[in-house]
């Protein structure tokens, strides 16, 4: 009792509650992610707090009321330390999703296996292939870029990649200006693509990416765009977009509505007019996902959500799994697990070959989209249980 009656221990306990309140709310104001209500509400009440500790603390006569105080205002500095570090990482996770410099795209020089270029220096005097129909802006810095760094290049328009790939392979032509978001697509016509050739060359372009049409979600329906990219590796890459989910959020009404987007809906795409799967729209960057999915719609998509199989195996894995329900058996295609009917918990590479069936069921991509939409209910399910509090950190 005589230790906490200390009077320069009791100044110094009363000090760090005041320091942590202001760590805490100075946090969560830079941030700028809660609505200014609440971080007037936090103001009052840790003001509050922070009078009654000092009435109660700085009583002359030392009490065990007193002693009872600092206890609960070192315990109280102490939630407040962790909760600074929690809205800190969650501002972080913030800062990403609202990074406008988020978007890479390659342009490779593509030459055959048996090629005599082994190099970007042996491409000068050659002839270079490219579609000139898609990405005509990025495709004319490449092109720029190759001439100024390489120069004496000659080069070859095209206005489709199956009559490219025909010259390519005939020798028509040296080697190909690939934007590689569109090997998947190469390789719809030559299947062989990828273990025919090599890379001599690569150009590097960023792209400011699409920016949220933010409204007051506490108050105002929204939409979510879902785009899942068919891709390992760097989420900054691009690529065509397998995976398309709609989630309206009513703050109202307190309800969350999802529709799949099937990726082979056949549409005209926004950049051009012309009709196309809805999935190549990714070849053009999440942008003109957005566009062509507005177009369908007739309505603002608000904020949007990129992720690829990597990303989503990180997110599982840091939920330390997941459970999801099944309404039928089957055993995946991929990595042949067995799903049983009804709840499975399944691990990060389980979980992936789970949302990428198709081949198991007779409605094929349908009943996938219906799963995929399974598995994000049961991400949100687990995100909102008590579970969430040992990897908080580790999820944003």
């Amino acid at each position: 009792m005589r230790l906490f009656g200390n009077k320069i221990l009791r100044i110094i306990v009363f000090i760090i509650q005041i320091v942590t309140s202001l760590l805490l709310i100075g946090t969560a104001y830079l941030i700028d992610i809660f609505p200014d209500n609440y971080l007037i509400i936090a103001c009052v009440v840790l003001f509050l707090l922070a009078i009654i500790s000092a009435l109660i603390i700085f009583k002359k006569a030392p009490s065990k009321k007193s002693l009872f105080m600092q206890i609960i205002s070192v315990l109280l500095s102490c939630a407040m330390l962790i909760g600074s570090f929690y809205i800190y990482k969650w501002g972080e996770a913030f800062d990403l999703m609202t990074s406008s410099e988020f978007q890479t795209r390659a342009i490779s020089i593509v030459v055959l296996e048996d090629s005599e270029i082994k190099n970007e220096n042996m491409i000068s005097n050659h002839t270079l292939g490219y579609v000139s129909s898609v990405n005509t802006e990025n495709m004319h810095t490449a092109i720029m870029t190759i001439n100024e760094e390489i120069a004496d290049v000659s080069y070859s328009s095209y206005s489709d990649f199956e009559t490219i790939i025909g010259d390519f392979y005939d020798c028509e032509i040296d080697a190909l200006l690939l934007d590689e978001s569109f090997r998947s697509l190469v390789e719809d016509y030559q299947s062989t693509f990828s273990d025919d050739t090599r890379v001599v060359y690569q150009i590097i372009l960023e792209e400011v990416t699409a920016s949220a049409n933010s409204v007051d979600v506490t108050s105002t329906p929204f939409l979510v765009y879902i785009s899942g990219n068919d891709e390992y590796g760097d989420l900054s890459s691009v690529s065509r977009s397998d995976v398309n989910m709609l989630v309206a959020v009513n703050p109202n009404t307190h309800q969350i509505l999802m529709i799949s987007i099937p990726r082979d809906t056949y549409y005209p795409l926004h950049t051009n007019g012309e009709y196309d799967k809805f999935t190549h729209s990714g070849y053009y960057g999440i942008q003109e996902s957005i566009n062509t999915l507005q177009d369908i719609i007739s309505e603002e998509i608000n904020y949007y959500v990129k992720l690829n199989f990597t990303s989503f195996m990180d997110i599982v894995d840091a939920l330390g799994g997941i459970t999801v329900y099944s309404p039928t058996a089957f055993t995946t295609y991929i990595g042949n697990y067995d799903i049983v009917e009804g709840e499975n918990t399944l691990n990060a590479k389980q979980a992936l070959a789970f949302v990428r069936e198709r081949k198991s069921f007779l409605d094929g991509d349908f009943a996938r989209n219906r799963n995929q939409q399974r598995m994000l209910s049961a991400i949100i399910k687990k995100v909102c249980s008590p579970s969430i509090l040992v990897s908080y950190a580790s999820v944003f």
